[in-house]
């Protein structure tokens, strides 16, 4: 009778870690980015990319991760509709690439803007805005 118990105990944990393996799998995008690109703060080249959604489902970071390294990127907005295609999207600012959306099972992730994104375009309306004052 013991080793019929520690035979069922040893079999539902190993169906319980099946089943938590592969949900943790659900939402996951493998892409291969052309290009260097800047995500969460840092400098990434160009190569192939896995990006995890968190497994709570709540929508508030996403991992990405690569083979020369890794970063959390906090999502701005989280819509929850059902994907047609998993992808990326890169935003081009002068010479550089920034991650700016992410599709996965879970929905499509709008990630904030780099930082420097935000400088560049507070520049420019400043310039354009000083051009074009009045008489």
């Amino acid at each position: 009778m013991k080793k019929f118990l520690l035979g069922a105990l040893i079999t539902l944990t190993g169906l319980l870690t099946l089943a938590a393996g592969a949900q943790a799998q659900t939402g996951n995008v493998v892409v291969h980015i052309q290009q260097d690109f800047i995500a969460g703060g840092k400098a990434f080249p160009a190569g192939t990319y896995r990006i995890y959604p968190d497994l709570s489902g709540s929508g508030q970071v996403l991992l990405l991760r690569g083979d020369r390294g890794s970063a959390f990127v906090l999502p701005m907005v989280h819509d929850a509709s059902s994907p047609e295609q998993l992808s990326v999207k890169l935003t081009r600012v002068d010479d550089v690439y920034y991650l700016s959306e992410v599709t996965t099972d879970f929905g499509v992730y709008t990630l904030a803007p780099a930082p420097a994104v935000t400088r560049m375009a507070k520049a420019r309306d400043l310039d354009q805005t000083a051009s074009s004052g009045s008489n």
